[in-house]
Formats: structure tokens, sequence, C-alpha cells
């Protein structure tokens, strides 16, 4: 009883000294800054009598550097009130004042030198440095023996070191990152250079130029051949990438005349070409750079001829998307600090451990450890939260072990995140390289490199996370990768977007099927529409003896061209809020996605769905076996990653497009940093095409999407058309059991004051039309639907 007596009042005393402690530490935040804030006055007002003598005493001993100590004094009392003071920080203090001794001691240096005698020099320099004329009384101290021991040059030169030095301490700056940031730009420089002289071969061999050596004089010089067999574009297309781009169509520049023999004709040749493009472009504004703007649209022309098709359909130019920025080379400077601050985390909690690599990736860091002999993963993997405590960051991800790696990763999320534009994904060879008309660009792992994705080898996904996460971006990006790689022969889009706003922009491409969906009912009409296509198709495979879409479009190759017979695109189903639509027809969108999922890979179709409440009421567990590929973004809990992803991790997402990544087949899920597109660049991709080619929607499709709709809305009643039989208190009685929970007949029998009869016919038609589940003895009955759903259906006109 002592014993825990006397603990008490150890730990009772503890917590008492630190809070004296901590009380002293504010009380010293607030004198140093009442310090700082008077010596800023000082320095900056010269005031009068004794506050004159102040401001003279203090440029006096300082100099010109005394502007930089009222700052310095003001860090030290922002650190005293963050409680923030200890060895490193006291040490960059002192180093810093330090600095600005000898940066005083350099003015002293180079303005006066040793010239003067040391005590000629002292009494000098403090009435200089009251006029602010010199490094002050601290400078002259430092610099006149510096000055006296080498000489002017040298103490210049070691003076320029010693800040070096200290400059390097302060900032913890080493060598290697000094050499990079300095190597760096030469590096881009000389890759710049060489890439404009490829694309300059390239733009003269594909625009017809040849080069031709003249002999005399070892020059290249582009010459045109008489004919010009380029293919045009339209005027609309021009109009919309220029408009784009803030371009003016402007003459073409005249091409140097051939015949030159030697170094004086060449010369005359370039002369007189110069003159006749004077006199072309005298009439033309002066603020136009003709050369520049010429150039820069004869790129995007012959960018865009290249991409023309047989079938007439012109993919989009990049030139439409905006070029990702350049990455900060100095975002990448603090990786080696913080991998050293992480192993000395780690030990200091009994867990050793080395730095094996660093991966940088665009939103995180990932530091791969290899623990010592003996150290369980699990102490590694508990240790998250205190991880992140001592770094000073947020959504610390542990990921042990890496797969195919005897190391453990610590994914440390970057001070300074990288944007990664959806163009530089399109223009890596990863993309570009590949083949299917289904691929679509995801973003950047944490190596950096592109990440695409293949939705015929998917063959369905699942996209789901928090709003705001990055699920529509996702979606654009994917519908974008569409237009980028594939004709409207080729793939056909059928898009359901039960929240109007988000697809609507699409709408008069022609990829797609029918205007985008955005009616509820129709959208479950829609997907009645995929299941009766799907069915369709597998019987004209079982009719030709092939087994999946390509070979039944091999086999209509084989036909020749006078078959009527037509190769039938890939359907890609995108379905942008999930939620929305169990609400409305659960049942039927369930069954259709069912059997969607399992059955149409072979037939070419493909589901992307998407979602922004991952509840297992939402995401079925049917659902979920048949969608074997799954994004998770950002959520707000480890039950919604359980349910998308089937394990945890997603809860310790950033948001802004950080993803996990779990594609059919692998057993973890890979981390990455999806690729942005704006609205902007949408709607200049979804104009060009446009004006390049209308919209062709099937009818057919929606006349069925139609009649579809009305049938599931017939079976949902579960009464004939003129409904008869159907008692007038039935709206009544679904009130009443949807207000209270459940179903009975002595409820009704209570609330609506009707017989036992008539109650009991009430419920059975209310079982029928799916508004309570079935008899379970004596149990009230189920209620099947929420109260915004009952407001749905009288919104709609439900009866």
């Amino acid at each position: 009883m002592a014993r825990k007596k006397g603990s008490s009042t150890r730990k009772r005393n503890t917590a008492e000294k630190r809070e004296i402690t901590a009380g002293k530490k504010q009380m010293m935040a607030v004198i140093w800054f009442t310090v700082a804030v008077f010596l800023l006055f000082v320095v900056f007002i010269k005031g009068q009598n004794v506050w004159l003598w102040l401001h003279n005493l203090i440029f006096g001993l300082f100099g010109v550097t005394a502007f930089f100590y009222p700052f310095l004094l003001g860090f030290v009392a922002v650190m005293f009130a963050l409680d923030r003071i200890n060895g490193s920080v006291t040490a960059k203090i002192i180093e810093a004042v330090c600095l600005a001794a000898l940066v005083g001691a350099a003015i002293e240096i180079f303005a006066t030198g040793d010239s003067l005698k040391f005590a000629e020099h002292i009494a000098g320099a403090f009435d200089l440095g009251a006029q602010l004329k010199g490094g002050g009384f601290i400078g002259a101290l430092i610099g006149h023996p510096i000055s006296w021991a080498f000489g002017n040059t040298g103490a210049g030169i070691t003076i320029i070191l010693l800040i070096f030095v200290l400059f390097m301490l302060i900032t913890g700056t080493t060598l290697i990152t000094l050499f990079k940031a300095i190597c760096k730009p030469v590096k881009k420089i000389s890759e710049h250079a060489e890439s404009n002289y490829q694309e300059r071969i390239e733009r003269e061999e594909s625009s017809g130029k040849k080069l031709k050596v003249i002999k005399g004089f070892q020059a290249d010089i582009p010459v045109d051949e008489p004919e010009n067999n380029e293919p045009e574009l339209n005027e609309q297309q021009k109009r919309l990438v220029n408009a784009y781009h803030g371009k003016n169509t402007v003459k073409k520049e005249t091409e140097a005349p051939e015949g030159a023999e030697d170094k004086n004709n060449i010369n005359e040749a370039l002369k007189a070409t110069a003159a006749e493009k004077t006199e072309k472009t005298e009439d033309a504004p002066e603020n136009i750079d003709f050369k520049e703007e010429t150039k820069k649209f004869t790129e995007n022309l012959e960018t865009d001829m290249d991409t023309s098709t047989d079938e007439g359909y012109v993919f989009p130019p990049l030139s439409l998307l905006k070029p990702a920025d350049a990455a900060n080379p100095a975002a990448a400077a603090g990786a080696e600090v913080t991998a050293e601050h992480l192993v000395e985390t780690l030990r200091s909690f009994g867990v050793e451990t080395r730095i094996v690599d660093i991966s940088r990736g665009p939103t995180v860091t990932r530091y791969e450890l290899q623990p010592c002999a003996g150290v369980k993963i699990s102490k590694i993997t508990n240790l998250a939260d205190d991880i992140a405590l001592n770094l000073a960051t947020a959504g610390v991800r542990i990921e042990a072990p890496i797969p195919n790696k005897a190391a453990v990763g610590i994914e440390v999320p970057n001070k300074q995140s990288d944007v990664v534009g959806v163009r530089g994904i399109f223009e890596s060879p990863a993309f570009t390289g590949a083949k299917s008309k289904l691929t679509f660009a995801l973003g950047r792992d944490i190596g950096g490199n592109a990440v695409v994705a293949d939705i015929g080898k998917m063959p369905h996904g699942l996209i789901a996370g928090a709003t705001g996460s990055g699920k529509s971006v996702c979606i654009n990006t994917i519908i974008m990768s569409i237009l980028y790689k594939a004709t409207p022969e080729e793939v056909k889009l059928l898009m359901i977007d039960p929240k109007v706003v988000e697809l609507g922009v699409y709408n008069g491409i022609p990829h797609l099927l029918v205007p985008v969906v955005t009616d509820p009912r129709k959208a479950s009409g829609a997907l009645g529409w995929a299941v009766s296509e799907m069915e369709k198709r597998y019987k004209m495979f079982a009719d030709r003896g092939v087994r999946d879409l390509a070979g039944y479009n091999r086999f209509v190759e084989t036909l020749g061209e006078d078959t009527e017979v037509e190769k039938m695109p890939h359907i890609v189903i995108i379905i942008d809020e999930l939620a929305d639509l169990m609400m409305t027809a659960p049942n039927e969108v369930e069954d259709s996605i069912n059997r969607i999922a399992a059955k149409a890979r072979a037939a070419g179709m493909h589901l992307i769905i998407a979602t922004q409440r991952p509840s297992v009421d939402v995401v079925t567990g049917v659902i979920k076996a048949n969608i074997p590929t799954r994004i998770a973004f950002a959520v707000s809990s480890q039950i919604d990653s359980r349910t998308i992803l089937d394990t945890a991790g997603a809860e310790k997402l950033l948001g802004r497009g950080d993803m996990l990544f779990s594609p059919v087949g692998s057993t973890k899920p890979n981390r990455i940093q999806g690729c942005f597109v704006s609205d902007e660049e949408v709607e200049a991709v979804v104009e060009f095409i446009k004006g390049d080619r209308a919209a062709d929607y099937d009818d057919n499709v929606m006349v069925e999407i139609e009649r579809q709709a009305a049938v599931e809305k017939k079976q949902k009643t579960g009464l004939p058309e003129d409904g008869p039989d159907e008692d007038p208190m039935l709206n009544e009685a679904i009130k009443v059991v949807v207000e209270n929970g459940m179903a009975s007949t002595s409820l009704l029998q209570r609330k609506l004051k009707l017989g036992y009869a008539r109650a009991a016919r009430i419920v059975d038609e209310m079982e029928a039309r799916g508004v309570v589940g079935p008899y379970e003895g004596s149990k009230p009955r189920k209620v099947l639907i929420t109260p915004e759903q009952l407001m749905e259906r009288e919104a709609n006109g439900d009866e």
C-alpha cells in the first residue's frame, strides 16, 4: 500500500514539474518576442535621445547585419512557444549568429582590408556602422585579423569559404545534393537541345523536306520537294486547335532556294529569303512572332495529320492537354535526412533496421528497411502512429513485407506533392506501346513509373472512395484514354450518371451508344438492355462456332468486304454512382450487374462501377465476387477499406488521387498517384471530336431501354396494368409501415382502423410490391424500403 502511495506521489510531482517547466518556456517565449519586437523598431526607426543612442549602438556593433537579429530573436520566441528548443535548434541559432558575424566581416574585408591599423580600424568601423556603411565593430574585430594574416585576396577567399561551410551546416545540404542541383540544369539543357534536334529532323522528314548536302560547303539545308501530298484538316478542326492554344493562322514561310554552289551563294540565298519574308509580313501585327507561331502551328498540324484513321475518325492531338509540370529537384533533397531520422526513431523503440532503398513517388516516398535478425515484423507495423508522430506527418502506411523483397516498406507523405498530368502518361511508352484498344492510364507508382491497365483483362472494375478523393477524375481519365486509343467502330460507351452533372459533358461524341442516361429508372432499363445484348452476342458466337468477340471479328474479316456482316465493337458500361441506383431499384440493378459481370467478358462487354458509399448494402458480396479488379481511394474507416479491397489500408490514403489498385490475380494492392485531367482539357478534347464527327446514336438501343424500363416498372408493381383490385388505403398503409419500421396486420388494424381481413390483404399486396418482407411467424415483417426511397417513389409517380 505504501509502495503504491509513493509511486502516485512521484507521478504527481513529475507532472507538477512538467507544468512548471512548460510555464517557464511560455514566459521565455513572451520575453524573447517582446525583445525582438522592440529591437525591430529600434533598428528601423532612429528616434531621439536614448532611443537614438540605442539605434547607433546596435548599428555600430553589427553594421548592416543588424537588420537580421530581430528576426532571429523572433524565431527563438517561436521555438520556445512551440516547445521545440533542443540541442539541434540551439546549434542552428548559434550557427546563424556566426553566419551574420562572418557576413559583417566579409563586408569589412572587401571595403577596408588591412590598410588601417587595428585600433584605427575598430574605432572607424563603429562610426561607419552607425551610418549603415560597413560591418560594424564585430565585423572589424573578426575581419581585420584575417586580412592581416592572409592579405586582402586570401582573406576574401577564406571568409567566402567560411560562409559557404556555415550555410551548408544551417541548411543541412550535402555536397552530393549541391552537385546534383548544379548538374541537373546542364543535363536538362543538353537533353532539351538533343530532343529539339531530333524533332526538327522528324518534322522535316514528315513534311516532305529532304536534306541536301551542297558541294563546297558542308551545311544541311532543308529544301522542299515540288509535290505536297499532305492531307489537310478541315476548317473547324483548325479553328478548334488554334482557339485552344490562342494561335493565329499564318501564311507558310518561304523556304530557302536551291542552287547554291558555295558559301557566298548560300549567304546570298539566305539574304534573299529574309528580304522576301520581311515583305510578306509587313502588314502583320507587330506583337506576333510569325516564325515561332508558324513553327508551333506546323507541329500541331502534323500531329493531327498522323492521327487520322481509315474509318474517318481523327484522334485528338496531345497538344489539347496541358504538359506535365517539371519535378522539383529540391523536393528529394531531404529524403536521406528523413531516412536517418526514421532509423533513429525505430532504434529508440528497440527495433534495429537499416535502409536498403528509397523510392520517391509523386505523393509519397517509400523507405525500404531491412530488419536485423530476430526483429519481428509486427513490432514495426505496430509503431505506425509513433513513426508519424516523430516525423511530424500524417498518413504513414507500412507495407510488411514488400512483395518479392526481403524488406519492409514505410510510406511517408512528401512535403511537396507533384501533380501527375494525364498527358505525361499518354506520352509514356507504357501507354503508346499498348496494343489493346481498352488500355487506360492510371497514374504513377511510388517509383515514378507510368502505370496503365487493360479493361479487357480486368475484365470489370470497381472504383470506390469518399467524396473528393478522386473517383470522378479517375472515370474521366478512363474515358479520355479510350477516346485517344480507340475509334467509335472499335469501342462503344454506355454511360449511366444518376448525379446528372458528372458525365453530361460527353454527350455528342461518336463513341456513345445513347446519350448519357441520367434517369435511375432508365438506368435500370439500360442495364437490362446490356443483358439482352450479351445473350444476343453469345447466340451469334454459337451460330458461327467462335468463343469470344475477338474470334467473331476475325471470322468477319475472313468473309471479305462484300459481306453484310459487320464487326462488333467492345462495349464499356460506366456507372458513376452505384449507391443511387441501388436505392432506386436494388433488385433489378443488382441482378443485371451480376449477370453482366459473370458472363459478359467473352462478349466484349465490360463494367466500370464507381460509388462513394462502399457499404455492404451497395457493394454486395455477389457483386464483389464477380468484379475482381478494385480501385480504392481514400475512405473514412477501415471497414470501408475491407469492403472494397478485402484488406485494410485505404483509410490511410491522402486523397486527391492517391489510390490502391488491386488488379485481378494480385496478392497485395499497389499504391498509385492517379493522373489528373482538368475540366478544361476534357471540354477541349470533346469539342475537337464533336467538331470532326457527330454522334450517331442507336435508335434501336434507345427504344429497347425504354421498353426494358417500362417492363421492370410493371413487374415491380406486381399487379395488372389497370390494377382493379388495388385497395384505396394501400398508400396510407405503406406510409404507416415505413414510419414505424415494421409491418403487421395488427399494426394496420390499430393505425388505420381496418378489419383483420382487409389489413391482411393490404400486407400481402405490400409484399407483392416489394415494400415488406415475407411472413416470419410471430415476428413483424421487415420493411424493405427507407423513407427516402418512399419519397422518391412518390416523386416519380409510382403507385
